[in-house]
């Protein structure tokens, strides 16, 4: 038998229960969202500006660097300038094609030229600039999709103008140039 008594001891405490109640736990702040959705929009918007940049550039290039340069890409454009080789333009009978063949400025590397397209009222001469982009082809011609035509006339000086003139019609003189600044006597 033991000497342990019925009655309840009152050093003992019934085992206590802790509740807590589940708080939210948030990964980032507010503060942390807006600048997490301030760098995502940036980087999009960097994204797409250096997308629609590196699309929209053209690399200007010789006539005899295009010439020995691969075919070009079908998702890339470049650029080449030279001058019209005379006797070389021929315009299909549909009138929206035109062949031609472009010289650089020493007349050396010549390059042959396909454009498709209307080309309307352009005056080709041997001092037009022609500028040109597009294709290079497998073949080694050119499959031009932009045409433009830079006459001189419309940047020479009068007297510079005079000059061609004058080459064009023979005259061994060369016209009268106004003083220069720099030419006048003190």
């Amino acid at each position: 038998m033991t000497n342990e008594s019925n009655e309840p001891n009152n050093d003992q405490q019934p085992p206590s229960v802790v509740v807590t109640t589940a708080g939210t736990s948030t990964l980032m702040g507010p503060r942390a969202k807006l600048a997490f959705a301030f760098i995502l929009v940036a980087a999009a918007l960097a994204y797409f500006a250096f997308t629609a940049f590196e699309g929209a550039t053209v690399d200007y290039l010789s006539v005899e660097q295009v010439s020995t340069e691969a075919p070009t890409a079908v998702d890339r454009q470049v650029g080449v300038i030279g001058k019209l080789v005379q006797d070389s333009y021929v315009r299909d009978a549909d009138g929206l094609r035109a062949h031609f063949a472009i010289k650089d400025e020493d007349g050396v590397q010549e390059l042959e030229i396909t454009y498709m397209g209307e080309i309307g009222q352009v005056f080709f001469n041997d001092h037009s600039e022609i500028i040109l982009q597009g294709q290079k082809m497998v073949d080694g011609s050119f499959n031009a999709d932009n045409l433009t035509v830079r006459c001189p006339s419309k940047y020479l000086t009068e007297a510079e103008q005079a000059e061609i003139e004058a080459q064009n019609n023979g005259d061994p003189l060369a016209p009268p140039y106004q003083p220069d600044y720099f030419d006048r006597e003190a």
